[in-house]
Protein backbone atom coordinates (compact mmCIF):
# COMPACT_ATOMS: atom_id res chain seq x y z
CA UNK A 1 0.00 0.00 0.00
CA UNK A 2 2.83 2.39 0.80
CA UNK A 3 4.44 1.85 -2.62
CA UNK A 4 1.11 2.55 -4.36
CA UNK A 5 0.76 5.88 -2.52
CA UNK A 6 4.23 6.98 -3.62
CA UNK A 7 3.48 6.12 -7.24
CA UNK A 8 0.17 7.95 -7.08
CA UNK A 9 1.81 11.02 -5.54
CA UNK A 10 4.55 10.91 -8.21
CA UNK A 11 1.97 10.66 -11.00
CA UNK A 12 0.07 13.64 -9.61
CA UNK A 13 3.24 15.72 -9.11
CA UNK A 14 4.82 15.21 -12.57
CA UNK A 15 1.98 16.86 -14.57
CA UNK A 16 2.02 19.77 -12.12
CA UNK A 17 5.71 20.33 -12.89
CA UNK A 18 4.98 20.42 -16.60
CA UNK A 19 2.13 22.88 -16.11
CA UNK A 20 4.42 25.30 -14.29
CA UNK A 21 6.82 25.35 -17.23
CA UNK A 22 4.19 26.45 -19.76
CA UNK A 23 4.83 30.09 -20.59
CA UNK A 24 2.08 32.66 -20.46
CA UNK A 25 1.20 34.03 -23.90
CA UNK A 26 2.80 37.39 -24.56
CA UNK A 27 0.46 40.38 -24.50
CA UNK A 28 2.10 41.78 -27.66
CA UNK A 29 1.98 38.62 -29.76
CA UNK A 30 5.74 37.99 -29.67
CA UNK A 31 7.61 36.04 -27.01
CA UNK A 32 10.31 38.67 -26.50
CA UNK A 33 11.02 42.32 -27.20
CA UNK A 34 13.90 41.32 -29.47
CA UNK A 35 11.67 38.98 -31.48
CA UNK A 36 9.07 41.73 -31.93
CA UNK A 37 11.73 44.19 -33.08
CA UNK A 38 13.31 41.76 -35.54
CA UNK A 39 9.97 40.66 -37.02
CA UNK A 40 8.77 44.25 -37.46
CA UNK A 41 12.09 45.30 -38.97
CA UNK A 42 11.80 42.47 -41.52
CA UNK A 43 8.16 43.32 -42.33
CA UNK A 44 7.99 45.49 -45.49
CA UNK A 45 4.54 46.70 -44.42
CA UNK A 46 5.84 48.13 -41.15
CA UNK A 47 7.17 51.65 -41.51
CA UNK A 48 10.09 52.36 -39.20
CA UNK A 49 11.32 55.70 -37.90
CA UNK A 50 13.46 57.03 -35.07
CA UNK A 51 12.16 59.80 -32.82
CA UNK A 52 14.21 61.14 -29.91
CA UNK A 53 15.95 57.78 -29.56
CA UNK A 54 12.74 55.74 -29.73
CA UNK A 55 12.27 53.25 -32.55
CA UNK A 56 8.70 53.40 -33.78
CA UNK A 57 6.99 51.07 -36.24
CA UNK A 58 3.66 51.85 -37.90
CA UNK A 59 1.47 49.12 -39.35
CA UNK A 60 -1.69 49.81 -41.33
CA UNK A 61 -4.08 47.34 -42.86
CA UNK A 62 -7.27 45.38 -42.38
CA UNK A 63 -8.85 48.43 -40.77
CA UNK A 64 -6.14 48.53 -38.10
CA UNK A 65 -3.50 51.08 -37.24
CA UNK A 66 -0.82 49.73 -34.91
CA UNK A 67 2.01 51.72 -33.34
CA UNK A 68 5.00 49.95 -31.80
CA UNK A 69 7.31 52.01 -29.57
CA UNK A 70 10.66 50.57 -28.47
CA UNK A 71 12.48 52.32 -25.65
CA UNK A 72 15.88 53.91 -26.28
CA UNK A 73 18.88 52.24 -24.62
CA UNK A 74 19.17 55.04 -22.04
CA UNK A 75 15.49 54.89 -20.96
CA UNK A 76 14.94 53.70 -17.35
CA UNK A 77 12.43 51.04 -18.54
CA UNK A 78 14.71 49.68 -21.29
CA UNK A 79 14.24 47.18 -22.78
CA UNK A 80 10.53 47.62 -23.34
CA UNK A 81 8.01 47.81 -26.14
CA UNK A 82 4.55 49.34 -26.16
CA UNK A 83 2.03 48.09 -28.74
CA UNK A 84 -0.94 50.37 -29.36
CA UNK A 85 -3.80 49.52 -31.67
CA UNK A 86 -5.90 52.50 -32.68
CA UNK A 87 -9.51 51.66 -33.48
CA UNK A 88 -12.33 53.93 -34.56
CA UNK A 89 -15.68 52.54 -33.46
CA UNK A 90 -19.03 54.29 -33.71
CA UNK A 91 -17.28 57.63 -34.25
CA UNK A 92 -15.01 57.28 -31.20
CA UNK A 93 -11.30 56.58 -31.04
CA UNK A 94 -10.10 53.76 -28.81
CA UNK A 95 -6.49 52.81 -28.15
CA UNK A 96 -5.83 49.26 -27.00
CA UNK A 97 -2.42 49.14 -25.38
CA UNK A 98 -0.21 46.20 -24.45
CA UNK A 99 3.37 46.22 -23.24
CA UNK A 100 6.32 43.98 -22.66
CA UNK A 101 8.74 45.50 -20.15
CA UNK A 102 11.91 43.79 -18.97
CA UNK A 103 12.85 46.43 -16.42
CA UNK A 104 11.95 46.79 -12.74
CA UNK A 105 8.30 47.16 -11.75
CA UNK A 106 8.50 50.86 -10.84
CA UNK A 107 10.06 51.90 -14.17
CA UNK A 108 7.59 49.72 -16.09
CA UNK A 109 4.66 51.27 -14.23
CA UNK A 110 5.97 54.77 -14.97
CA UNK A 111 6.34 53.88 -18.66
CA UNK A 112 2.75 52.60 -18.80
CA UNK A 113 1.48 55.77 -17.09
CA UNK A 114 3.44 57.90 -19.58
CA UNK A 115 1.81 56.11 -22.50
CA UNK A 116 -1.67 56.30 -20.99
CA UNK A 117 -1.30 60.10 -20.98
CA UNK A 118 0.01 60.09 -24.56
CA UNK A 119 -2.90 57.86 -25.62
CA UNK A 120 -5.43 60.25 -24.09
CA UNK A 121 -3.89 63.20 -25.96
CA UNK A 122 -3.94 61.23 -29.23
CA UNK A 123 -7.54 60.20 -28.66
CA UNK A 124 -8.57 63.79 -27.98
CA UNK A 125 -6.63 65.14 -31.00
CA UNK A 126 -8.17 62.55 -33.34
CA UNK A 127 -11.65 63.06 -31.91
CA UNK A 128 -11.32 66.82 -32.41
CA UNK A 129 -10.28 66.41 -36.05
CA UNK A 130 -13.26 64.21 -36.97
Amino acid sequence: MKRYSLVLVALLYIPALGAQQVAEPSPIGYATIEEAFNMLKADPGAGMKEHEGWTIFNQKGDGKYILWSFTPADHPAHPSVIRREVVKKEGEIFIKMDALCDSNQLDCDLLIDQFKKINERIRQDWAGSS
